[in-house]
């Protein structure tokens, strides 16, 4: 080797830290700006970034490539603020790529970042804190859930280090509890004014991976739902609090949406909102507001009232239409809370009898684990649709306003705690018509039809509650073949997903979410908006109708 070696022992250097990648999975340690802000709720610091450090090893014939180094900063923190010691010879070997030399002219004062440095992005993202891990079924597939860590890494993995390499920043803001949203809604433009290093990015965003809930924080229903004691879930009107003030103080939201449509998606109140809009076909929907549910002999009159109500909406919709309203009666629904995950907290009912019980069983107590326990929520209203008979559900995924992907489900049975069970998917439509379509391909093709009509109108309506297409969103429906009518079918919306929804395990739908997701953070263009139509991969569909397409 010629030359003088690119690094000597005892240089300064920063290094390019990931905290996901360095640390072990229960020792992770953020670069705090002060102790306090590690040892203190909330603890937040710099999760990704450039961080100071001094080379204790450099060989470039024996370990082309790599630099071993020490840390230099004196501050990392993990989430349970637990420090670590610069006393230990902590010692990592890094890629040279990721170590650039500490300017010349040194400050007074040891900086944790590297004077000058304007990242192309920084990330704030508010992140569970507690004790107890996030964990997820396989059908999240290899991405996890949106709330869990490795959500998180897999955006980072497979669409932010790809392209931006180093030129980004990740700041983590740990939240327990809602205490910790508390403080941060009242202080909010004091932690993330222009002073905050994160400010100083060209872009910079705030990405929020906890679920709110309307239960209270470590109830029975929370803790025992699921094998993680509730990880993950928070309440929710503290989140939302916390939420806009952010917003507020200059970080824009850009997962999962804006805190105005996440709350209308999250509360689920757009089913009542919309129910008679009737080119959206949502099944009659009433709310049930919790003050009558409470008042004396509250559940039965509710129950009654409520029957009356979705007879009312139903005979609304018909007219809407231009259909027969003659035939307005009501025999089965479903009962189902807002701020509620996976399919939890949704009763079948048949009947006013069983109704009332749904009633009851979600404000007053329910059987868990052999167990009477109480309902403590704060919904101010309990949702009643009525059950659409149908043969199966149709998901769509749609990225930047396209279609990308589709998945047929199904819930098989209904369990004896009238909730339902035996989930099945499948990523082939010739399957779904053969096992749950009784052969009847038209009729498939009818419903296929009708649910991206109705995916047009739905981004539409998206648009005119945030002026922005979503960088992805999923829509559930349900299609049934009309009785009688062989090649029909009719459909009806079930659920509109908000970003970071399940993806069912799908190989190629994560790299197009979170490439949408980047591009949102970084403000571009949508990639296959109305500009570059003449450029899409010729399988590929815009679909067609108003607010479709970023051009409208």
């Amino acid at each position: 080797m010629t030359g003088a070696p690119m690094y000597q022992n005892g240089d300064e250097v920063y290094v390019f830290y990931r905290m996901d990648v360095r640390c072990e999975r229960h020792r992770k340690y953020l670069a705090v700006l002060d102790p306090r802000h590690g040892g203190y709720r909330p603890r937040m610091g710099m999760a990704e970034g450039w961080v100071p450090a001094r080379v204790t090893n450099y060989d470039a014939d024996k370990r082309p490539g790599e630099v071993c180094v020490e840390y230099r900063w004196p501050h990392f923190y993990n989430k349970q603020g637990q420090a670590t010691s610069s006393s230990t010879g902590w010692t990592e070997w890094y890629q040279t790529d990721h170590v650039c030399k500490a300017p010349a002219a040194s400050a007074p004062r040891l900086a944790l970042n590297p004077p000058g440095l304007q990242p192309e992005l920084a990330i704030v993202a508010f992140r569970w804190g507690g004790r107890d891990e996030i964990s997820h079924c396989s059908q999240w597939g290899d991405t996890g859930a949106s709330s869990s860590d490795t959500f998180f890494k897999a955006f980072l993995d497979q669409a932010v280090q790809p392209e931006l390499r180093t030129n980004y920043e990740v700041w983590i803001v740990y939240i327990e509890d809602h205490s910790d949203m508390v403080k941060i809604a009242e202080t909010a433009h004091l932690i993330f004014g222009p002073h905050h290093p994160a400010r100083r990015a060209k872009k910079v965003c705030a990405m929020h991976f906890v679920y709110p809930t309307s239960f209270e924080e470590s109830c029975v229903p929370t803790s025992q739902t699921g094998g993680d004691n509730g990880a993950g879930l928070v309440d929710q009107k503290s989140f939302f609090r916390m939420m806009k003030a952010v917003e507020r103080a200059g970080l824009p939201t850009q997962f999962p949406h804006c805190s105005g449509l996440y709350e209308q998606l999250a509360s689920k109140s757009w089913t009542y909102h919309l129910a008679l809009t009737p080119h959206l076909r949502v099944p009659p929907t009433i709310a049930v507001p919790r003050s009558l549910i409470e008042a004396e002999h509250g559940v039965a009159r509710s129950a009654g009232l409520a029957i009356q109500s979705l007879r009312e909406v139903k005979r609304q919709q018909a007219m809407l239409r231009g259909e027969s309203a003659t035939d307005c009666e009501i025999t089965k629904g479903v009962t189902k809370l807002g701020f509620s995950w996976e399919a939890l907290d949704v009763k079948f009912w048949q009947g006013q009898k069983g109704l009332e019980t749904s009633i009851y069983d979600l404000t007053q107590t329910i059987e868990i684990s052999d167990e009477l326990t109480s309902q403590p929520h704060d919904c101010d209203s309990l949702i009643v649709q009525e059950y659409m008979p149908h043969d199966f559900e149709f998901r769509v995924y749609t990225v930047e306003g396209r279609v990308e992907a589709s998945i047929f489900t199904k819930f098989c049975s209904i369990k004896a705690n009238q909730e339902f069970g035996d989930f099945k998917q499948h990523f082939n439509k010739e399957e779904a018509v053969k096992d749950w379509m009784g052969g009847d391909a038209a009729a498939f093709a009818d419903g296929e039809r009708q649910c991206m009509e109705l995916t047009s109108h739905w981004l539409a309506w998206l648009r005119s509650q945030t002026c922005e297409v979503p960088p992805a969103i999923r829509f559930d429906y349900f299609v049934g073949r009309k009785p009688s009518q062989p090649g029909k079918a009719e459909v009806w919306t079930l659920e509109l997903c908000e970003l970071g929804f399940s993806m069912l395990a799908h190989d190629k739908l994560p790299k197009k979410v979170f490439g949408a997701m980047l591009r949102s953070c970084l403000g571009r263009p949508i990639l296959n908006g109305s500009d570059n139509d003449k450029a899409e991969e010729p399988e590929k569909k815009r679909l067609k109708g108003a607010g479709a397409c970023n051009g409208v």
